[in-house]
């Protein structure tokens, strides 16, 4: 047992089996394990149904890191020693089946760190003034 990567049984479960056998698949090499645990943790943060703000950050962040099939993630799988179209394939199955979507209060904490950006970006007192109005908007949306 040593060599494996623990997975929820949640997760496993809504995998693929193919993704679901590569990841309780026995790893020779403690890199690779680590790898596949980097992946494994943002399966997790992706389907994660959380009210809390920062977990909704990581949600969206592993979304995009899914989604956009940058170098890096794909650096991450062939380290980990699993095909990265795979586990692309199985993200946009469990997408299709709404396992994976965003919650309405998601949605707004995540509207929240958008207009957040914004305002620290913003160049003036007035754009900054107008940018805090929608962050209160938002956040009273929030709390209905």
């Amino acid at each position: 047992l040593k060599n494996l990567v623990i997975c929820s049984p949640n997760l496993l479960k809504n995998l693929g089996i193919k993704l679901a056998r590569e990841l309780i698949k026995e790893k020779v090499l403690s890199e690779q394990r680590l790898f596949q645990a980097i992946i494994v943790q943002a399966l997790e943060d992706v389907m994660s149904f959380s009210y809390f703000k920062k977990e909704a950050y990581w949600k969206e962040d592993a979304y995009r890191w899914f989604y956009n099939n940058s170098t890096d993630f794909q650096d991450v799988c062939w380290a980990a020693d699993m095909d990265p179209e795979l586990i692309r394939g199985e993200f946009f199955k469990l997408i299709k089946l709404k396992k994976i979507q965003f919650s309405k209060m998601q949605t707004h904490w995540l509207n929240y760190r958008e207009l957040y950006r914004l305002y620290r970006e913003s160049n003036s007192k007035e754009e900054r003034r107008e940018i805090k109005k929608r962050i209160d908007r938002e956040n009273l949306k929030r709390l209905e």
